[in-house]
């Protein structure tokens, strides 16, 4: 009985709804309750499948944003690719195993993939663009705090499971990390790889606040020798080092050079053919040296695990990942339309940790899943794209959304190519599709970024400072 406190925030989102708007309730209620609770506490409930906090919460928003005619919300190709990929893993997971065990990841994949993206599709409309990114931040900001400590004290049990551990009985558990001597943060993500991507969305989209000054110049509870864009910014990026995962550095990398090259392009070309000369030409120089590089990573890739552990544990790590297309390449091709089900393929012993996203998606729900969601990582980035590089001259290029949004797609799918996607994580980018799909509906010509007199002017009077 004690997992059914999962119900209370659930009660709260309701409210908040009731009395404002679902759209409002998703911003406010929703996402902080998200990204606080781990996703691995459900409420045990017999014969019906067993919600978490934030698939509980999401329920009576969906309802009454379809009560209310869903506003905001224009159907898109987008919705095609998350309505396919979402269907055709309920049929693969119902096709290999029956409705009685294939029933929660069809709820999972309803509650917490198709209901927050279809949700997050209404937050332009509602005007809530600006706090939808500073709910975001100011959550992970206070979570980031949290990491840091888990990360130096080295505790058996993340400050989540100490505190709501006991309502949920078993059906949970830690395996502690340790990297360089310290201990790899999870908070309530689930693992620390989940952690450091979500940080990383969370920091992309404090940059963009910052950029936008969107934060005004004090705040009570912050002294005031801490501007609070700078400290955000600095919590961010320190609960982003806390989980000490590789992959989302890497992706945290690429999405800041390409933010900062586009950038520059649009800066100084003033003509969209220019800038997409510019940017070809570019494109075309990091081809010609990743075919030059690929001999070399080819030879640091294609060795066997024992041989490269002698060498380092990341070239292991590497070897590793470079031998599961080799091990289950055949075992794909198998059942390639629907797949095997969820960890329904035969497992190599050797390689059970299936540490990319498409390959497990292809093993578990067929090649067509996948063709879903690369094509989700290929279309909504190039229509930002070819937005992004329409600007007038005159616009502050990293202060436009689609900017960041392209660095936060790029990123986490070169990222998905090394690590698998669940839990939280895969909450967050399905709203993220959502959220970019409306952005990309909204007209070109509108407001592209934040009026700092309205945000964060210090001065009595609310005009721009333009010259």
């Amino acid at each position: 009985m004690g997992s059914a406190i999962v119900i209370f925030p659930a009660l709260w989102a309701t409210y908040l709804a009731t009395s404002r708007s679902a759209q409002w309730a998703f911003v406010y209620a929703y996402l902080p309750i998200l990204l606080w609770f781990p996703y691995y506490f459900q409420w045990d409930i017999p014969v019906i499948p067993n919600p978490s906090f934030a698939e509980a919460a999401i329920v009576p928003l969906m309802l009454l944003f379809i009560r209310r005619g869903m506003p905001g919300w224009k159907f898109s190709f987008t919705d095609v690719l998350v309505f396919t990929l979402v269907l055709l893993t309920c049929l693969s997971e119902y096709h290999s195993y029956g409705y009685k065990l294939a029933q929660n990841l069809m709820a999972t994949m309803i509650l917490s993939v198709l209901f927050p993206y279809i949700l997050a599709k209404s937050v332009e409309s509602a005007g809530l663009r600006i706090d939808f990114a500073k709910v975001i931040v100011i959550v992970l900001a206070i979570i980031s705090i949290l990491l840091l400590l888990e990360m130096v004290t080295n505790p058996k049990y993340t400050l989540w499971q100490r505190f709501l551990g006991n309502f949920f009985g078993s059906g949970w558990t830690r395996d502690i990390e340790t990297r360089w001597g310290f201990t790899r943060a999870e908070g309530p993500f689930g693992h620390s790889i989940y952690a450091g991507l979500i940080m990383f969305i969370g920091f992309r989209l404090q940059r963009w606040l910052e950029w936008n000054q969107a934060w005004p110049a004090k705040m009570k509870w912050l002294p005031s020798k801490f501007p609070p864009a700078k400290t955000f910014t600095l919590i961010l990026l320190l609960g982003a080092i806390t989980p000490l995962a590789r992959a989302p550095w890497l992706s945290a990398i690429l999405a800041a050079i390409l933010i900062f090259i586009l950038a520059i392009v649009i800066n100084w070309f003033k003509q969209p053919v220019q800038r997409l000369l510019v940017i070809a030409t570019l494109l075309i120089g990091v081809i010609i040296l990743g075919l030059v590089a690929k001999t070399a990573v080819e030879q640091f890739a294609s060795v066997d695990r024992e041989e490269a552990l002698e060498s380092s544990r990341e070239r292991q790590t590497v070897a590793y990942r470079f031998e599961l297309y080799t091990t289950y390449g055949e075992i794909v091709m198998e059942k390639w339309a629907l797949g095997w089900g969820r960890l329904g393929w035969p497992q190599d012993k050797a390689q059970w940790s299936i540490d990319n996203t498409y390959l497990q998606l292809a093993l578990n729900h067929g090649f067509i899943a996948v063709m879903c969601l690369l094509l989700l990582f290929l279309y909504l980035p190039i229509r930002l794209f070819f937005r992004m590089i329409q600007q007038p001259a005159t616009a502050m290029p990293n202060r436009g959304l689609d900017l960041t949004l392209l660095g936060i797609l790029v990123g986490t799918g070169f990222c998905l190519a090394t690590v698998a996607l669940g839990g939280t994580h895969q909450t967050l980018l399905f709203i993220l599709f959502g959220w970019t799909d409306a952005y990309l509906q909204t007209s070109p010509t509108a407001i592209r970024h934040v009026s700092m007199a309205t945000y964060s002017s210090p001065l009595p009077f609310q005009f721009r400072r333009i010259m």
